[in-house]
């Protein structure tokens, strides 16, 4: 009977550990991943910003062949890019968590040039409200988008 009520009391413990351990572990999980996500995006973007500055003419998607990464970079596949009329657009080809566009944005400056793609080619800056820009076609609905190198 002791061991009985030792191993509810266990159970119990183990039950209330996890409640509220859990969700606080789960938290610093997902943000570190997603500043691990917005690190790697700023590579990239560092990568094609700096490609798109010494080729003036560039026009269209600088391809990965062309972009010099940091050492240790991993490219991420969700990143890439365009360049359209002398600016160069940097986005994400799929969706993101928020907490991910989050930690871009704060990387960021949570400047008025990123922003979330929105219908009709505008798109909606971090700031709060339409920033004004017209994106190019290319660019999907709901992408991430930085303006310029």
């Amino acid at each position: 009977m002791v061991a009985l009520v030792f191993a509810m009391l266990g159970a119990m413990l183990l039950a209330w550990q996890s409640a509220l351990i859990d969700p606080a572990q789960i938290d610093r999980r997902t943000s570190a991943a997603a500043d691990v996500f917005a690190a790697n995006f700023w590579a990239y973007e560092e990568a094609a910003a700096t490609y798109a500055a010494t080729h003036p003419g560039t026009s269209g998607t600088i391809g990965d062949a062309s972009l010099t990464f940091a050492p240790g970079y991993i490219r991420n596949p969700a990143w890439t890019n365009v360049v359209s009329g002398g600016t160069l657009y940097t986005y994400s080809t799929q969706a993101l968590a928020p907490q991910t566009k989050n930690a871009i944005a704060e990387r960021g400056g949570r400047s008025l040039v990123i922003g979330i793609a929105q219908p009709g080619g505008t798109m909606t800056s971090f700031t709060g409200g339409a920033a004004g820009f017209v994106l190019p076609a290319s660019i999907p609905v709901g992408a991430l988008v930085v303006i310029g190198d």
